[in-house]
């Protein structure tokens, strides 16, 4: 959870072209076996953090965990 918390900030401080190359990451890290149940369940604990630019990143990190599954 560590780790999607740190990109989940990264998220909102990045440029478009960083933000791009985060949801490469990302994809690239849940297309493996099993990766998108944990980062979805990560997410769902990082949208209570008391952060607003974590929640806000998990929000979009979620996203893309959700279309990785397609």
């Amino acid at each position: 959870m560590a780790a999607i918390k740190l990109i989940a900030r990264a998220i909102t401080e990045a440029d478009d072209n960083r933000a791009d190359w985060l949801q490469t990451g990302v994809h690239d890290a849940l297309t493996g076996s099993g990766g998108a149940p944990e980062a979805a369940e990560s997410c769902a604990k990082l949208a209570e953090d008391p952060e607003e630019a974590v929640r806000q990143g998990a929000a979009v990190v979620a996203a893309w965990a959700d279309d990785s599954r397609c």
